[in-house]
């Protein structure tokens, strides 16, 4: 995806949000774009504009801080231009691992109950 800015932008921008949340923000290959726009006031003359912006190839994500590190995103930001954080598992998929792991303890704690008391 293509971005547009006023100024120009680093590479990696690295904001840390709260529950251990990390907003990144990635802007590579960024050129300067000068564009002249017209318009007609209202005593009838044209008035020319020239804007100037920055535009990057952009993608930006928010991730557990915990999943993502630092310092490899600002060596390799080319890499995470597409990157998509793992998405949370739906109710239905937590149900069923939440009892998977209950059986699971179930298990361990007969077999302990059977070890000391057996």
């Amino acid at each position: 995806m293509k971005a547009r800015f006023t100024t120009e932008q680093p590479a990696v921008r690295w904001q840390p949000l709260d529950q251990g949340m990390v907003d990144v923000t990635i802007c590579l290959n960024g050129h300067e774009v000068t564009e002249e726009s017209s318009q007609v006031d209202e005593f009838g003359q044209v008035q020319t504009a020239i804007d100037t912006y920055w535009e990057y190839d952009f993608h930006q994500f928010r991730e557990k801080a915990e999943n993502i590190n630092r310092e490899t995103v600002e060596v390799n930001p080319e890499h995470y231009l597409g990157y998509v954080p793992d998405q949370p598992k739906n109710l239905e998929e937590r149900v069923k691992s939440q009892a998977e792991t209950i059986q699971m303890l179930t298990e361990c704690v007969l077999e302990m109950s059977e070890t000391v008391y057996g």
